[in-house]
């Protein structure tokens, strides 16, 4: 059979429609089918033996420049839309301290006035309802588009629309008000009031543990959510606050030798490769807003329409009731793109405009507009034992967010829980904070606080190490965490942690034990060498993880996925194609990425939608039309950043447990990130594939060998053997011949499935065809051969997540260590990285060249944090406008070890513990720390702040 790998260009997946809600309408865009690539016999193409790829999905249409990212795309490449384009210029603030007067656009002459201006007053106006994601600190004012006569709430605020005709008047106009300072003109400057900082943004996180011989005593786990700096709200946050104290005065009274150090990180940009682009058209006749995004967040972004027009009434110029997402490859992620204000720019735009609008971004625009990673500023102290032994840590980190709240305060809290490292501490006393500021709007890129955490403990740790004359590695790996620890939050370790065996093969490496004659070799040269290390213990996924996926066979053994995941460049559309080989015998030739309601059919509801008993009656009361009208409900789409702080013990305490209704999950759809494919969506997809086998080609299989029905072969004694399934004894069949008569017997060729991780996948009992089978799963649809309508299968006897649960924060983790070799010239102050060695356990690995491309760009990612990225949060930096790759460096391959970065991946474990695992943001933590402690063995200098720069290496060494 010819195989090849097509992304479908417009399928048309709508949801109900229903009376004052949206219907969805969902397309990916981005056609592979322009760059069909072929598996033959031969070798070609990109797809390899099943459950291998010989390269990436993507990579030909990406390198011979095929139309997949949504700055390719113009009006007249839609089918159905207009062929005029508008273009929009985005007019934003540059001063945050003094009064915005007034804009004007007088230097235009008439030929070159934009049609339509859109400013705050047309918003305030018509009711649009921004989405809870873009609300600015107290104090500041309360519009997504800064108004006249009030101060702007941040560098880089929104002012004002400018839409215009055509491409050359847009052009031309922009090369007058770009960069021209009497556009937005502004009065006197006010000096700061005396005001104490705004409020950080909601929810704080604080931490506070304490485990002795007697077990936990205090911890979030145990005891809730708390609060140690509000004792006499409620009794948990007395706890906390008494415990606190404990800890303080154990610190202080015990003997243990206390380390203390304030650690800095900065303000860094995305750097993707596509500046933000796209299309929108607000059909007016057909009340329906059609969107072309490159996006890492469909659920995201649909949520933000949703919130936008929700109040609109019947009779509203603005009534919009459906909407059409055509996604593109976004052209890199890594978390810039998720929470984003390009969408709503797109949105606003194409409300108050006659036609298709069209925003794109250059790379000025994408630094001023484009949010960025939180900047932060620790504060630690580290209590050790005479052994070497930690025995308690108290930190206060503020990150440094921007002037709205995006994902700031999940950002800070995963940092929160990142402080801690990888080590085992009894005692814990953490703040974890989004700062606001007047700085660009910052969010979860680039590792969602991970990096700012490690590079505080592990600069820490090197410091202990040093003071105590010992190993570094030794001593991280004799405080290492292991299975049966707990987290900072009192989270019990449930797998095997694999940080002491990290620790084990850094120092036994020849670049540690050969480090003392390599530097005396290079000081001979008149150059400073230093080796430096550093361990993360990066969690992935949100601690409630909702993915989907459905498998479906043709007749002729073709297999097609749908997922909820998003491909940002990091290899997820070819690790799930490749997934359906372990249960199916073959990889998928088709796939459509980023589906949510696609997965309508599933039916689930939302906690705020629950019945207020558990009753069969009460769950038999909901009709079928108020199903669809909450499947249509905007909360059905909910952001990983509107998180509930309450636990299901909650609702069991009222009398209830959502869980009793099949139509109930925790989390439905998530934005995608790069550290949930290979755990969470590929669990996701193995089970729909799992299921379409068990239920659909295993009875085929039977029918085609001839077995009786008492015969008692089970699906799991046969096995996938270069795509032909084997059973003991019996002749091996090819999957196109099972196809074959799976789809002449009508039987199942789809599966679709929802499923929910909660530091345990969510399992129940699924009936189909009078067999009971127990999944993984929560949720169940299969579709006969022929059918086109979904079977909802409900469930039974669901194993729910523990009510404890609720509060790990995170529970799944991916250790990793770098070793990493710098050389200082002495005389110029420049670092260069020679050697980057990265230890990782990934448990199994789906495709390994797509971890070690992951690897590989952790290594220029934090070569650039450490060395090279900074960008001013206030005054002088992105929100001016003014910034571009002339003023803000990033790593080039001059900067990067070519051909010495070494990836050593851990064999995984045995089964149950050989799960695949969210690599992305792991192999990025541990390599800015590394460098850092490198640089100190080097030049014998502690920095505590990023980026090392030349400058401050050759001032530190001359002082």
């Amino acid at each position: 059979m010819t195989e090849h790998f097509v992304f479908t260009r417009r399928q048309f997946l709508k949801s109900t429609a229903v009376a004052g809600g949206l219907t969805v309408i969902f397309n990916s865009l981005p056609s592979m089918a322009q760059g069909k690539t072929k598996a033959s016999t031969n070798g070609s193409g990109w797809m390899g033996p099943p459950g291998k790829a010989r390269y990436r999905i993507e990579g030909l249409p990406k390198v011979t420049g095929q139309k997949i990212y949504a700055r390719d795309f113009r009006a007249w490449d839609m089918k159905g839309w207009p062929t005029t384009e508008r273009h929009v210029l985005v007019l934003r603030a540059t001063s945050a301290d003094r009064t915005l007067t007034a804009v004007d656009l007088s230097m235009l002459p008439p030929e070159l006035r934009p049609m339509r201006t859109v400013t705050s007053v047309d918003l305030a106006r018509d009711g649009l309802q921004m989405p809870s994601s873009t609300t600015p600190p107290d104090g500041r004012q309360k519009v997504f588009l800064a108004a006249l006569n009030q101060v702007p709430a941040y560098l880089g605020q929104p002012v004002a629309l400018l839409i215009f005709a055509d491409y050359y008047t847009y052009r031309e106009a922009s090369r007058l008000l770009r960069f021209n300072p009497q556009v937005l003109q502004y009065g006197p400057r006010i000096p700061p009031s005396g005001a104490p900082p705004p409020a950080p943004y909601s929810p704080p996180t604080y931490l506070t543990f304490y485990n002795n011989a007697q077990g936990v005593q205090f911890s979030q786990v145990k005891d809730g959510y708390s609060n140690p700096y509000t004792p006499s709200v409620n009794p948990v946050d007395a706890e906390a606050a008494k415990t606190r104290a404990l800890i303080q005065k154990e610190m202080e009274s015990s003997g243990w030798r206390l380390f203390e150090g304030s650690y800095e990180t900065q303000v860094i940009d995305p750097m993707f490769m596509e500046p933000e682009a796209g299309l929108a058209w607000l059909d007016r006749a057909n009340k329906r807003m059609n969107l072309v995004l490159g996006t890492q967040s469909t659920n995201g972004d649909l949520s933000d329409a949703f919130s936008l027009f929700k109040t609109q009434t019947p009779n509203s110029p603005l009534d919009v009731r459906s909407v059409v997402l055509n996604s593109c490859y976004p052209g890199g992620g890594f978390g810039g793109r998720d929470v984003s204000l390009f969408p709503l720019m797109m949105l606003l735009a194409a409300s108050y405009a006659d036609g298709p609008v069209r925003i794109a971004y250059d790379r000025f625009e994408q630094f001023q507009g484009g949010i960025k990673q939180l900047g932060a500023k620790m504060v630690q102290a580290f209590a050790v034992d005479g052994q070497g032994r930690l025995q308690a840590i108290s930190s206060q980190l503020s990150l440094l967010a921007g002037g709205q709240n995006n994902y700031s305060q999940w950002v800070a809290q995963l940092a929160g829980y990142c402080g801690g490292g990888g080590y085992k501490v009894p005692r814990v006393s953490i703040d974890a904070l989004a700062q606001p500021s007047v700085g660009v709007v910052a969010g979860s890129m680039r590792g969602f606080g991970g990096p700012q955490a490690f590079f505080a403990v592990e600069s820490m740790m090197d410091e202990i190490a040093s003071a105590l004359g010992r190993d570094p590695i030794e001593l991280r790996e004799q405080n290492t965490l292991s299975q049966g620890d707990f987290t900072v939050t009192g989270a019990p370790l449930q797998e095997p942690m694999r940080l002491a065996e990290i620790c084990q093969l850094a120092r036994k490496h020849e670049l540690w034990t050969g480090r003392q004659d390599e530097k005396a070799k290079r000081k001979a040269k008149g150059q400073l060498y230093g080796v430096g290390f550093a361990l993360a213990n990066q969690a992935y996924g949100t601690g409630a993880d909702g993915v989907m996926a459905s498998v479906e066979i043709d007749a002729q053994g073709a297999l097609r996925l749908t997922t909820n995941c998003v491909d940002m460049g990091n290899g997820s559309a070819t690790s799930l194609a490749l997934s359906t080989a372990r249960y199916l015998g073959a990889n998928a030739t088709s796939a459509d990425m980023g589906q949510v309601e696609f997965f309508d059919p599933l039916g689930f509801v939302n906690a705020a939608q629950q019945p207020t008993t558990s009753s069969n009656a009460a769950k038999a009361a909901l009709p079928k039309k108020e199903a669809a009208v909450q499947r249509a409900n905007t909360a059905q789409l909910e952001r990983r950043n509107e998180r509930p702080q309450l636990k299901e013990s909650d609702s069991k305490a009222s009398g209830s447990n959502p869980w009793d209704n099949p139509r109930y999950t925790k989390s439905y759809s998530m934005s995608s990130s790069a550290c949930i494919t290979a755990f969470q969506q590929v669990h996701a997809l193995e089970q729909a594939s799992r299921v379409l086998f068990t239920t659909g080609l295993f009875p085929a299989a039977r029918k085609l060998w001839g077995l009786a029905p008492s015969n008692p072969l089970k699906a799991e004694e046969t096995h996938w053997e270069d795509g032909f399934l084997v059973a003991p004894g019996l002749p091996k069949l090819a999957l196109p011949a099972i196809a074959a008569r799976l789809h002449s017997d009508k039987g199942v060729a789809g599966a679709m499935v929802h499923a929910l991780y909660q530091a345990r996948w969510v399992q129940a009992d699924f009936t189909l065809e009078g067999s009971t089978w127990t999944w993984p799963i929560d949720g169940l649809c299969t579709r006969p051969a022929s059918a086109t309508n979904w079977r909802w299968h409900e469930r039974k006897n669901v194993v729910a997540p523990t009510a404890a649960s609720g509060a790990y924060g995170r529970s799944l983790y991916s250790p990793s260590g770098a070793l990493v070799a710098v050389e200082v010239d002495p005389t110029t102050g420049r670092v260069q990285v020679v050697e980057v060695n990265t230890f990782l356990d990934a448990g199994r690995l789906i495709q390994p060249d797509l971890v070690v491309g992951q690897s590989e760009g952790a290594v220029a990612m934090g070569i650039g944090y450490a060395l090279l990225e900074q960008l001013p949060l206030g005054v002088g930096g992105a929100g001016e406008g003014n910034w571009n790759l002339n003023r803000y460096q990033v790593a080039l391959a001059k900067d990067l070890p070519l051909g010495r970065m070494k990836l050593h991946v851990l064999p995984p474990l045995p089964p149950p513990d050989d799960h695949p695992k969210g690599i992305a943001e792991a192999v990025l933590c541990p390599i800015p720390p590394a460098i850092a402690n490198a640089v100190t063995d080097a030049t014998q200098r502690r920095f505590r702040s990023l980026p090392i720069t030349p400058a401050r290496i050759l001032e530190s060494l001359r002082s």
